[in-house]
Protein backbone atom coordinates (compact mmCIF):
# COMPACT_ATOMS: atom_id res chain seq x y z
CA UNK A 1 0.00 0.00 0.00
CA UNK A 2 1.41 3.42 -0.98
CA UNK A 3 2.05 6.06 1.68
CA UNK A 4 -0.55 8.38 0.14
CA UNK A 5 -3.18 5.65 0.19
CA UNK A 6 -2.26 4.69 3.75
CA UNK A 7 -2.61 8.31 4.85
CA UNK A 8 -5.98 8.55 3.14
CA UNK A 9 -7.13 5.37 4.84
CA UNK A 10 -5.92 6.61 8.22
CA UNK A 11 -7.95 9.79 7.92
CA UNK A 12 -11.12 8.18 6.58
CA UNK A 13 -14.00 9.04 8.92
CA UNK A 14 -15.98 6.30 10.60
CA UNK A 15 -19.22 8.26 10.32
CA UNK A 16 -20.66 10.73 7.82
CA UNK A 17 -19.78 14.46 8.05
CA UNK A 18 -23.30 15.26 9.22
CA UNK A 19 -22.81 13.16 12.34
CA UNK A 20 -19.54 14.92 13.19
CA UNK A 21 -21.18 18.33 12.87
CA UNK A 22 -24.12 17.31 15.04
CA UNK A 23 -21.66 16.31 17.78
CA UNK A 24 -20.76 19.98 18.29
CA UNK A 25 -23.27 21.48 20.68
CA UNK A 26 -22.08 25.08 20.94
CA UNK A 27 -20.26 27.42 18.56
CA UNK A 28 -19.01 30.66 20.10
CA UNK A 29 -18.77 33.34 17.41
CA UNK A 30 -16.81 36.58 17.83
CA UNK A 31 -16.89 39.33 15.20
CA UNK A 32 -13.42 40.79 14.84
CA UNK A 33 -11.90 43.85 13.21
CA UNK A 34 -8.47 44.72 14.59
CA UNK A 35 -9.01 43.35 18.10
CA UNK A 36 -5.42 42.25 18.80
CA UNK A 37 -5.44 43.87 22.24
CA UNK A 38 -8.33 41.79 23.60
CA UNK A 39 -8.92 38.87 21.26
CA UNK A 40 -6.55 36.48 23.03
CA UNK A 41 -8.23 36.81 26.42
CA UNK A 42 -11.68 36.40 24.84
CA UNK A 43 -10.70 33.23 22.99
CA UNK A 44 -9.06 31.79 26.12
CA UNK A 45 -12.16 32.49 28.22
CA UNK A 46 -14.43 30.92 25.62
CA UNK A 47 -12.31 27.79 25.33
CA UNK A 48 -12.03 27.55 29.12
CA UNK A 49 -15.82 27.74 29.39
CA UNK A 50 -16.23 24.84 26.96
CA UNK A 51 -13.63 22.77 28.80
CA UNK A 52 -14.91 23.55 32.31
CA UNK A 53 -18.47 22.50 31.44
CA UNK A 54 -17.54 19.53 29.27
CA UNK A 55 -19.20 21.02 26.21
CA UNK A 56 -18.32 19.85 22.74
CA UNK A 57 -17.82 23.16 21.01
CA UNK A 58 -15.75 25.49 18.90
CA UNK A 59 -14.61 29.09 18.95
CA UNK A 60 -15.02 30.99 15.69
CA UNK A 61 -13.42 34.35 14.95
CA UNK A 62 -15.37 36.00 12.12
CA UNK A 63 -12.66 38.29 10.84
CA UNK A 64 -13.65 41.41 8.94
CA UNK A 65 -10.23 42.11 7.40
CA UNK A 66 -8.02 42.72 10.42
CA UNK A 67 -4.55 44.11 9.79
CA UNK A 68 -3.20 44.19 13.35
CA UNK A 69 -2.36 40.51 13.79
CA UNK A 70 -5.76 39.41 15.11
CA UNK A 71 -5.90 36.50 12.67
CA UNK A 72 -2.53 35.16 13.81
CA UNK A 73 -3.58 35.42 17.46
CA UNK A 74 -6.79 33.49 16.81
CA UNK A 75 -4.94 30.83 14.85
CA UNK A 76 -2.29 30.38 17.56
CA UNK A 77 -4.98 29.86 20.21
CA UNK A 78 -6.84 27.22 18.21
CA UNK A 79 -9.84 29.30 17.18
CA UNK A 80 -11.34 28.73 13.75
CA UNK A 81 -11.01 31.78 11.53
CA UNK A 82 -13.79 32.67 9.11
CA UNK A 83 -12.83 35.38 6.65
CA UNK A 84 -15.72 37.75 5.95
CA UNK A 85 -14.81 40.30 3.26
CA UNK A 86 -18.07 42.28 3.56
CA UNK A 87 -17.50 44.97 6.20
CA UNK A 88 -19.82 45.49 9.14
CA UNK A 89 -20.80 44.03 12.50
CA UNK A 90 -23.80 42.24 11.05
CA UNK A 91 -21.92 41.01 7.99
CA UNK A 92 -19.22 39.46 10.19
CA UNK A 93 -21.76 37.71 12.40
CA UNK A 94 -23.78 36.42 9.45
CA UNK A 95 -20.59 34.90 8.03
CA UNK A 96 -19.63 33.37 11.36
CA UNK A 97 -23.10 31.92 12.00
CA UNK A 98 -23.20 30.48 8.49
CA UNK A 99 -19.88 28.70 9.10
CA UNK A 100 -20.77 27.48 12.62
CA UNK A 101 -21.16 23.73 13.09
CA UNK A 102 -22.85 23.76 16.48
CA UNK A 103 -26.50 23.12 17.19
CA UNK A 104 -26.41 26.28 19.28
CA UNK A 105 -24.49 29.49 18.64
CA UNK A 106 -23.40 32.08 21.18
CA UNK A 107 -22.20 35.46 19.95
CA UNK A 108 -20.26 38.13 21.78
CA UNK A 109 -17.88 40.99 21.07
CA UNK A 110 -14.14 40.37 21.06
CA UNK A 111 -13.37 43.43 23.20
CA UNK A 112 -13.42 41.62 26.59
CA UNK A 113 -16.50 43.50 27.78
CA UNK A 114 -18.68 40.37 28.01
CA UNK A 115 -18.12 37.34 30.23
CA UNK A 116 -17.76 34.28 28.01
CA UNK A 117 -17.35 32.22 31.16
CA UNK A 118 -20.96 32.99 32.09
CA UNK A 119 -22.65 31.39 29.10
CA UNK A 120 -24.08 28.39 30.96
CA UNK A 121 -27.48 30.04 31.74
CA UNK A 122 -27.83 30.69 28.01
CA UNK A 123 -27.07 27.06 27.18
CA UNK A 124 -29.49 25.79 29.82
CA UNK A 125 -32.31 27.89 28.38
CA UNK A 126 -31.54 26.60 24.89
CA UNK A 127 -31.57 23.01 26.12
CA UNK A 128 -34.94 23.77 27.69
CA UNK A 129 -36.38 24.71 24.30
CA UNK A 130 -35.61 28.41 23.91
CA UNK A 131 -34.70 29.50 20.40
CA UNK A 132 -33.17 32.88 21.22
CA UNK A 133 -31.71 33.80 24.61
CA UNK A 134 -30.85 37.46 25.18
CA UNK A 135 -28.50 38.79 27.80
CA UNK A 136 -29.74 41.64 30.00
CA UNK A 137 -26.96 43.92 31.18
CA UNK A 138 -29.30 46.06 33.24
CA UNK A 139 -30.25 43.01 35.34
CA UNK A 140 -26.78 41.46 35.54
CA UNK A 141 -24.82 44.62 36.25
CA UNK A 142 -22.98 47.32 34.31
CA UNK A 143 -19.63 48.30 35.77
CA UNK A 144 -18.58 51.92 36.06
CA UNK A 145 -17.39 53.22 32.68
CA UNK A 146 -18.60 50.17 30.77
CA UNK A 147 -21.41 52.00 28.96
CA UNK A 148 -21.55 55.72 28.10
CA UNK A 149 -24.24 57.56 30.08
CA UNK A 150 -26.04 58.53 26.86
CA UNK A 151 -26.36 54.85 25.93
CA UNK A 152 -27.19 53.69 29.45
CA UNK A 153 -29.87 56.20 30.35
CA UNK A 154 -31.30 57.23 26.98
CA UNK A 155 -30.30 55.21 23.91
CA UNK A 156 -30.70 51.63 25.12
CA UNK A 157 -33.76 52.22 27.36
CA UNK A 158 -35.62 54.17 24.66
CA UNK A 159 -34.84 51.76 21.82
CA UNK A 160 -35.63 48.76 24.04
CA UNK A 161 -38.94 50.36 25.05
CA UNK A 162 -39.84 50.97 21.40
CA UNK A 163 -38.92 47.40 20.52
CA UNK A 164 -41.09 45.99 23.29
CA UNK A 165 -43.97 48.29 22.34
CA UNK A 166 -43.82 47.74 18.59
CA UNK A 167 -43.29 43.98 18.61
CA UNK A 168 -44.48 42.82 22.05
CA UNK A 169 -41.10 41.34 22.90
CA UNK A 170 -40.45 40.59 26.60
CA UNK A 171 -36.84 41.80 26.41
CA UNK A 172 -35.43 44.51 28.63
CA UNK A 173 -32.08 44.92 26.86
CA UNK A 174 -32.79 44.96 23.14
CA UNK A 175 -29.18 45.50 22.05
CA UNK A 176 -27.13 43.28 24.31
CA UNK A 177 -24.26 41.88 22.26
CA UNK A 178 -24.07 38.64 24.25
CA UNK A 179 -26.81 36.26 23.18
CA UNK A 180 -27.25 32.63 22.17
CA UNK A 181 -29.67 30.87 19.87
CA UNK A 182 -30.65 27.74 18.04
CA UNK A 183 -28.70 28.03 14.80
CA UNK A 184 -31.34 26.47 12.55
CA UNK A 185 -34.12 28.68 13.94
CA UNK A 186 -32.14 31.88 13.43
CA UNK A 187 -30.90 30.93 9.98
CA UNK A 188 -34.49 30.51 8.80
CA UNK A 189 -35.06 34.21 9.53
CA UNK A 190 -32.88 35.23 6.58
CA UNK A 191 -30.95 37.95 8.42
CA UNK A 192 -29.26 40.45 6.10
CA UNK A 193 -28.46 43.68 8.00
CA UNK A 194 -24.73 44.36 7.55
CA UNK A 195 -24.27 46.95 10.31
CA UNK A 196 -25.00 47.37 13.99
CA UNK A 197 -28.75 47.18 13.30
CA UNK A 198 -28.19 43.42 12.93
CA UNK A 199 -28.83 43.21 16.68
CA UNK A 200 -32.33 44.66 16.20
CA UNK A 201 -33.03 42.62 13.08
CA UNK A 202 -32.43 39.33 14.89
CA UNK A 203 -34.82 40.13 17.75
CA UNK A 204 -37.52 41.70 15.58
CA UNK A 205 -37.65 38.90 13.03
CA UNK A 206 -37.53 36.29 15.79
CA UNK A 207 -40.56 37.96 17.38
CA UNK A 208 -42.42 38.19 14.06
CA UNK A 209 -41.85 34.45 13.50
CA UNK A 210 -42.96 33.79 17.09
CA UNK A 211 -39.75 32.10 18.18
CA UNK A 212 -39.30 31.26 21.86
CA UNK A 213 -37.36 34.29 23.15
CA UNK A 214 -36.01 34.36 26.68
CA UNK A 215 -33.69 36.57 28.71
CA UNK A 216 -31.00 35.96 31.32
CA UNK A 217 -28.92 38.44 33.35
CA UNK A 218 -25.39 39.10 32.14
CA UNK A 219 -22.65 41.53 33.08
CA UNK A 220 -20.83 44.25 31.20
CA UNK A 221 -17.44 45.66 32.07
CA UNK A 222 -15.24 48.28 30.36
CA UNK A 223 -13.65 46.87 27.24
CA UNK A 224 -9.89 46.35 27.17
CA UNK A 225 -9.13 48.35 24.04
CA UNK A 226 -7.10 51.53 23.95
CA UNK A 227 -8.83 52.77 20.79
CA UNK A 228 -12.43 54.04 20.43
CA UNK A 229 -15.14 51.41 19.80
CA UNK A 230 -16.54 50.73 16.34
CA UNK A 231 -19.98 51.82 17.56
CA UNK A 232 -20.99 55.37 16.58
CA UNK A 233 -23.67 56.72 18.90
CA UNK A 234 -25.87 58.81 16.63
CA UNK A 235 -25.27 56.98 13.35
CA UNK A 236 -25.87 53.50 14.75
CA UNK A 237 -28.66 54.66 17.05
CA UNK A 238 -30.49 56.07 14.04
CA UNK A 239 -29.95 52.84 12.09
CA UNK A 240 -31.53 50.87 14.93
CA UNK A 241 -34.47 53.27 15.15
CA UNK A 242 -34.93 53.28 11.38
CA UNK A 243 -35.04 49.49 11.32
CA UNK A 244 -37.63 49.35 14.12
CA UNK A 245 -39.88 51.86 12.33
CA UNK A 246 -39.59 50.14 8.95
CA UNK A 247 -40.83 46.90 10.48
CA UNK A 248 -43.63 48.60 12.43
CA UNK A 249 -45.90 50.27 9.82
CA UNK A 250 -48.76 50.42 12.33
CA UNK A 251 -46.77 52.77 14.52
CA UNK A 252 -45.08 54.61 11.67
CA UNK A 253 -48.14 55.09 9.44
CA UNK A 254 -51.45 53.73 10.74
CA UNK A 255 -51.80 55.10 14.26
CA UNK A 256 -50.53 58.63 13.43
CA UNK A 257 -52.71 58.59 10.30
CA UNK A 258 -55.86 57.62 12.17
CA UNK A 259 -55.19 60.26 14.82
CA UNK A 260 -54.60 63.01 12.26
CA UNK A 261 -57.62 62.05 10.16
CA UNK A 262 -59.94 61.85 13.18
CA UNK A 263 -58.87 65.21 14.64
CA UNK A 264 -58.97 66.88 11.24
CA UNK A 265 -62.37 65.47 10.33
CA UNK A 266 -63.76 66.60 13.67
CA UNK A 267 -62.47 70.11 12.95
CA UNK A 268 -63.81 70.29 9.40
CA UNK A 269 -67.29 69.02 10.30
CA UNK A 270 -67.45 71.22 13.38
CA UNK A 271 -66.65 74.38 11.44
CA UNK A 272 -68.86 73.88 8.37
CA UNK A 273 -71.75 75.64 10.08
CA UNK A 274 -69.72 78.63 11.23
CA UNK A 275 -67.06 79.80 13.67
CA UNK A 276 -66.81 78.08 17.04
CA UNK A 277 -65.88 79.79 20.31
CA UNK A 278 -64.27 77.80 23.09
CA UNK A 279 -63.66 80.00 26.08
CA UNK A 280 -61.90 83.06 24.75
CA UNK A 281 -60.60 81.30 21.64
CA UNK A 282 -62.30 81.58 18.26
CA UNK A 283 -61.92 78.81 15.71
CA UNK A 284 -62.76 79.93 12.19
CA UNK A 285 -62.06 79.30 8.56
CA UNK A 286 -58.28 79.30 9.00
CA UNK A 287 -58.60 76.49 11.53
CA UNK A 288 -60.74 74.65 9.01
CA UNK A 289 -57.92 74.82 6.46
CA UNK A 290 -55.45 73.23 8.87
CA UNK A 291 -58.05 70.62 9.86
CA UNK A 292 -58.47 69.70 6.19
CA UNK A 293 -54.70 69.42 5.88
CA UNK A 294 -54.68 67.00 8.83
CA UNK A 295 -57.31 64.84 7.13
CA UNK A 296 -55.26 64.74 3.93
CA UNK A 297 -52.05 63.78 5.75
CA UNK A 298 -53.90 61.23 7.85
CA UNK A 299 -55.53 59.56 4.86
CA UNK A 300 -52.17 59.42 3.10
CA UNK A 301 -50.56 57.73 6.10
CA UNK A 302 -53.42 55.21 6.38
CA UNK A 303 -53.04 54.33 2.71
CA UNK A 304 -49.29 53.93 3.12
CA UNK A 305 -49.89 51.66 6.10
CA UNK A 306 -52.10 49.34 4.08
CA UNK A 307 -49.61 49.28 1.21
CA UNK A 308 -46.65 48.70 3.54
CA UNK A 309 -48.37 45.83 5.31
CA UNK A 310 -49.29 44.25 2.00
CA UNK A 311 -45.79 44.62 0.61
CA UNK A 312 -44.27 43.20 3.80
CA UNK A 313 -46.54 40.16 3.59
CA UNK A 314 -45.67 39.52 -0.06
CA UNK A 315 -41.95 40.00 0.60
CA UNK A 316 -42.08 37.52 3.48
CA UNK A 317 -41.19 40.14 6.10
CA UNK A 318 -44.13 39.12 8.30
CA UNK A 319 -47.22 36.90 8.10
CA UNK A 320 -50.52 38.47 7.09
CA UNK A 321 -52.78 39.17 10.04
CA UNK A 322 -56.47 38.29 10.03
CA UNK A 323 -57.43 41.98 10.18
CA UNK A 324 -55.28 42.89 7.19
CA UNK A 325 -56.68 39.94 5.24
CA UNK A 326 -60.21 41.19 5.85
CA UNK A 327 -59.23 44.75 4.89
CA UNK A 328 -57.57 43.55 1.71
CA UNK A 329 -60.55 41.40 0.76
CA UNK A 330 -62.91 44.33 1.25
CA UNK A 331 -60.68 47.02 -0.21
CA UNK A 332 -60.80 45.76 -3.78
CA UNK A 333 -60.05 47.95 -6.78
CA UNK A 334 -63.73 47.87 -7.74
CA UNK A 335 -65.03 48.97 -4.33
CA UNK A 336 -62.37 51.65 -4.05
CA UNK A 337 -63.25 52.97 -7.51
CA UNK A 338 -66.93 53.18 -6.60
CA UNK A 339 -66.40 54.83 -3.21
CA UNK A 340 -63.56 57.05 -4.39
CA UNK A 341 -65.51 57.98 -7.50
CA UNK A 342 -68.49 59.06 -5.40
CA UNK A 343 -66.22 61.18 -3.20
CA UNK A 344 -64.53 62.71 -6.23
CA UNK A 345 -67.92 63.43 -7.80
CA UNK A 346 -69.05 65.09 -4.57
CA UNK A 347 -65.93 67.23 -4.55
CA UNK A 348 -66.45 68.30 -8.15
CA UNK A 349 -70.11 69.05 -7.45
CA UNK A 350 -69.13 71.23 -4.49
CA UNK A 351 -66.60 73.10 -6.60
CA UNK A 352 -69.23 73.62 -9.32
CA UNK A 353 -71.70 74.91 -6.74
CA UNK A 354 -69.13 77.36 -5.40
CA UNK A 355 -68.41 78.54 -8.93
CA UNK A 356 -72.14 78.99 -9.57
CA UNK A 357 -72.47 81.08 -6.43
CA UNK A 358 -69.60 83.23 -7.56
CA UNK A 359 -71.11 83.53 -11.04
CA UNK A 360 -74.44 84.64 -9.57
CA UNK A 361 -72.69 87.70 -8.21
CA UNK A 362 -71.28 88.52 -11.64
CA UNK A 363 -67.90 87.09 -10.62
CA UNK A 364 -67.53 90.10 -8.40
CA UNK A 365 -67.44 90.62 -4.68
CA UNK A 366 -68.43 87.77 -2.36
CA UNK A 367 -67.96 86.54 1.20
CA UNK A 368 -64.72 84.48 1.05
CA UNK A 369 -65.20 82.87 4.48
CA UNK A 370 -68.71 81.67 3.66
CA UNK A 371 -67.65 80.28 0.29
CA UNK A 372 -64.60 78.50 1.74
CA UNK A 373 -66.87 76.50 4.04
CA UNK A 374 -68.06 74.86 0.84
CA UNK A 375 -64.83 74.77 -1.16
CA UNK A 376 -62.62 73.29 1.58
CA UNK A 377 -64.82 70.18 2.16
CA UNK A 378 -65.21 69.86 -1.62
CA UNK A 379 -61.46 69.91 -2.13
CA UNK A 380 -61.07 67.41 0.68
CA UNK A 381 -63.60 64.98 -0.81
CA UNK A 382 -61.97 65.14 -4.21
CA UNK A 383 -58.42 64.60 -2.93
CA UNK A 384 -59.29 61.72 -0.59
CA UNK A 385 -61.45 60.07 -3.26
CA UNK A 386 -58.68 60.17 -5.86
CA UNK A 387 -56.16 58.96 -3.31
CA UNK A 388 -58.37 56.01 -2.42
CA UNK A 389 -58.63 54.94 -6.04
CA UNK A 390 -54.90 55.10 -6.80
CA UNK A 391 -54.05 53.35 -3.51
CA UNK A 392 -56.34 50.46 -4.43
CA UNK A 393 -54.76 50.19 -7.87
CA UNK A 394 -51.28 50.14 -6.32
CA UNK A 395 -52.28 47.34 -3.95
CA UNK A 396 -53.76 45.53 -6.94
CA UNK A 397 -50.37 45.83 -8.62
CA UNK A 398 -48.70 44.28 -5.57
CA UNK A 399 -51.20 41.43 -5.63
CA UNK A 400 -50.44 40.43 -9.21
CA UNK A 401 -49.17 36.82 -9.59
CA UNK A 402 -45.39 36.46 -9.81
CA UNK A 403 -43.39 33.99 -11.80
Amino acid sequence: MSAARALKTFHAPNRPPEAREEAIELSIVMPCLNEAETLAVCVKKAKAFLADHGLKGEVIVADNGSTDGSQQIANALGARIVHVPARGYGAALIGGIEAAKGKYVAMGDADDSYDFGGLMPFVEQLRDGAELVMGNRFQGGIEEGAMPPLHRYLGNPVLSFLGRTFFRIPVGDFHCGLRAFNRDSIQKLGLTAPGMEFASEMVVKAAIEKLDIREVPTTLKPDGRSRPPHLRTWRDGWRHLRFLLIFAPKFLFLYPGVALAAVGLFGVLGLIGGDVHVGGVEFGIHTMIFAAMAVLMGSQLIGLSVMARRYGTIAGMWPESGLMRRVRNWFSVERACILGGLMLTGGIAGAATATAIWASSGFGGLNPAALMRLTIPSMLLGCVGLQMVVTAFFIGLLDQPRR
